[in-house]
């Protein structure tokens, strides 16, 4: 084993050609990121910023509702989580409503493209192969490509409704 490793001259670890073939990858600071289908619908405009910030939001709450797992930030130690198992899966059993209720305002269709798009990081294509296998893929691809662009401003428009009555819950 120790005979397999090798000293990286700049030290930056790059990915494998093989991981270049299957994916567009992007290097950000000395970190190489491969770009998902949300981030090229952002870079194309073709979804702006509150879309891009629900579909985050939507993925954070669905892997917490889901797996108890919540990803943040590093913090640079001010910052304490607060509460016990309790008051944890009260906000685990909250995001895990939020995300039926998103469900219940969208639809099964939609739920399970959020799903595919954002949880399963699909590409165009691969979505396109499961929801459209008669057509084309080019004309698949196209249609699932504008359902995800108008799906992610629709949940936009879900988060803004859920905190405007979150609002006025609180001020009434």
């Amino acid at each position: 084993m120790l005979g397999m490793a090798r000293e990286i001259p700049d030290g930056v670890v790059r990915p494998t050609v093989e991981r270049y073939r299957h994916s567009e990858i992007r290097e950000v600071e000395k970190t190489f990121r491969v770009v998902n289908a949300v981030q090229s619908m952002y870079d194309a405009g073709d979804i702006g910023d509150d879309e891009l910030a629900a579909a985050d939001r939507w993925y954070r709450e669905y892997v917490f509702a889901s797996l108890g797992v919540v990803e943040e930030a590093p913090s640079d130690g001010r910052v304490r989580e607060r509460g016990d198992i309790h008051t944890w899966m009260m906000g685990r059993g909250q995001c895990s409503a939020r995300i039926s209720q998103i469900r219940d305002m969208l639809g099964l269709g939609a739920h399970v493209r959020l799903e595919m798009l954002l949880a399963r990081e699909m590409s165009f294509s691969a979505m396109a192969r499961h929801l459209y296998p008669a057509l084309s893929e080019g004309r698949a691809r196209m249609k699932v490509s504008a359902q995800c662009a108008l799906l992610l401003e629709q949940l936009a428009h879900v988060y803004e409704t859920m905190s405007k009555k979150n609002r006025r819950k609180k001020s009434g």
